[in-house]
């Protein structure tokens, strides 16, 4: 196999190498509507996303569905939820106890806890689609609930339950404790709703289901009431359990690829293999298996208060950057720090610059990848100023449009004459890093400006001799290197310890004695400001 700089080729190459490239190759992620869908599990369309990409430009017919798992059972509110333009909401109790009453409720059945869309599902796949298309990418969009309302579930549910003995002899082989009477088949009850009924015998004739609605612990955690209510249904009105409704959505689309985590790997995956080879006759598709990454050092969850969904992200960095982090490698695990976020930006920039041809390579295999990688995200190529991640937040203290875009002109972060494309590049890196300084970022970044001059009462004469020229050399325009080197030089010629000059300055500046690299600090502010407050002029 020819060796490949980027991971999405190697697995195009194995799905070109097992279907070649004359058909059409559907890759598929899906996702439950279940609340706010994190940053984690987005993996299964950006992953697939670039497989995608990969296999169109070696000239082989794409698609990218993707499926809301919508039939599927309410198991749990979520005390905080996004409403529709991705805004967290912390729920009260009033409103936890009223939705609780849909416990075990197909979620395209539940109200939408917002009231604007037509239900919990909507709602909530609309929010995840709508982070997924803001990063510029595009999938087909279908609902579980419409697949099998339109008849497209008949075929595969009609093989699996004309068999059931044989489909009883494969699941248990994968699921502990399945039970003598177990039919794979679960209906919604029409007498409460709930989809936690069960199928006590099928009718191969007519293909209707008879059930009883019992009580059901859903994941073996929630407790789910029945109502006792004895029906017969058709087999559109329920839905098959995951482990065969996942082969069923393979054949239905004919999926030949579908990236998923490791806990499908190590879950569903081998007894869907089984199922689509033994009982459904069909060969499964590639597969590609991601490793979970971790945010702030933990797995995301609502009660360590680190799950992120893609709005949050679009809040500290350009989509751009953020859909660059999930073209690196899957199958190594990593560890997104928020208040470390800087670094991720400039991993992407320095990518965006190899690309460009701006800065050399650590090695060739470095710059072949971001040309490879690149084009494939879906943003203008136009060369966009980038603005120092770190340095952009310490700019954004300013409130004043035209002094920060003095301010990068002044520190040659932007052309002079730069165009108002290029401006609003600067501008929007600026309004990103600072909204990450101050909710997200380090201490020394989470600043703002003293309006008011306040002296320090043991400032020495030394110090202000040295404040003001610290002023001069600002007015100067050094770099940020050598303006940081001169501070230093400036304490010792005077005796002064270097922290109690930085000490005296950052207090004067900001009313604190800590704040950011004070060298790139005092040029990211107004000159004006900054030199009649190191002069000591109100």
């Amino acid at each position: 196999m020819v060796h490949r700089v980027f991971w999405a080729d190697t697995l195009a190459d194995e799905v070109i190498e097992r279907y070649g490239k004359d058909g059409e190759i559907v890759v598929k992620c899906a996702a439950s509507p279940s609340g706010g869908k994190h940053i984690g599990n987005i993996n299964d369309i950006l992953r697939g996303y670039f497989i995608k990409e990969s296999l169109k430009s070696m000239g082989v017919k794409t698609r990218h569905v993707h499926t809301s798992d919508d039939r599927d059972p309410l198991r749990k509110i979520p005390e905080r939820m996004p409403d529709r333009e991705g805004n967290w909401k912390i729920l009260t109790e009033a409103e936890l106890k009223e939705l609780n009453k849909y416990v075990g409720i197909p979620y395209v059945h539940v109200p939408d806890p917002f009231g604007c869309c037509k239900s919990w599902a909507e709602h909530f796949n609309n929010v995840w689609l709508d982070g997924v298309r803001s990063l510029g990418v595009e999938v087909e969009d279908y609902s579980n609930h419409a697949l099998y309302n339109e008849g497209k579930f008949e075929a595969p549910t009609r093989t699996i339950l004309s068999d059931i003995l044989l489909a009883k002899e494969v699941i248990s082989r994968y699921q502990k404790n399945t039970p003598e009477d177990y039919i794979p088949f679960n209906p919604i009850c029409e007498n409460c709703g709930r989809i936690t009924a069960k199928a006590v015998s099928v009718d191969l004739d007519n293909w209707t289901v008879d059930y009883v609605c019992e009580s059901k612990s859903l994941a073996g955690e929630f407790e789910v009431p029945g109502c006792g209510h004895k029906g017969t249904t058709s087999l559109n009105n329920g839905k098959l359990p995951w482990r065969f409704e996942w082969p069923s959505q393979w054949a239905i689309f004919d999926v030949k690829m579908e990236p998923f985590g490791k806990d499908h790997y190590e879950g569903s995956w081998p007894s869907g293999q089984e199922i689509s080879k033994v009982i459904l006759k069909r060969q499964p598709p590639v597969y590609s298996v991601y490793e979970f990454f971790l945010v702030n050092s933990a797995k995301m969850s609502t009660r360590h208060g680190n799950v992120y969904i893609t709005q949050d992200m679009n809040k500290i960095m350009e989509p751009e950057a953020f859909l660059y982090f999930y073209s690196l490698n899957p199958m190594k695990q990593k560890n997104l720090e928020v208040k470390n976020i800087n670094f991720l930006v400039d991993g992407f920039d320095r990518f965006e610059r190899l690309f460009f041809n701006e800065i050399e390579a650590a090695d060739a295999e470095e710059k072949e990848l971001a040309d490879r990688v690149y084009p494939m995200l879906p943003i203008e190529k136009r060369r966009k100023v980038r603005i120092p991640y770190t340095f952009a937040a310490m700019v954004s203290v300013s409130k004043n449009e035209e002094h920060i875009l003095r301010t990068l002109k002044k520190t040659g972060h932007l052309p002079a004459d730069a165009t108002k494309e290029q401006e609003q590049d600067a501008l929007t890196r600026v309004k990103l890093a600072g909204y990450w300084a101050h909710n997200f970022g380090p201490e020394e970044y989470n600043i703002s400006i003293k309006e008011d001059l306040e002296i320090p009462a043991d400032i020495t004469d030394a110090e202000k001799d040295a404040l003001r020229e610290m002023a001069d050399y600002v007015e100067a325009k050094h770099t940020e290197e050598e303006t940081q080197y001169e501070i230093f030089e400036m304490a010792k010629r005077r005796d002064i310890k270097p922290a109690k000059l930085f000490k005296t300055a950052y207090t004067l500046l900001l009313g604190k004695p800590r704040g950011p690299k004070l060298g790139p600090f005092v040029l990211a502010l107004d000159t004006e400001f900054v030199t009649k407050r190191l002069r000591l002029e109100a």
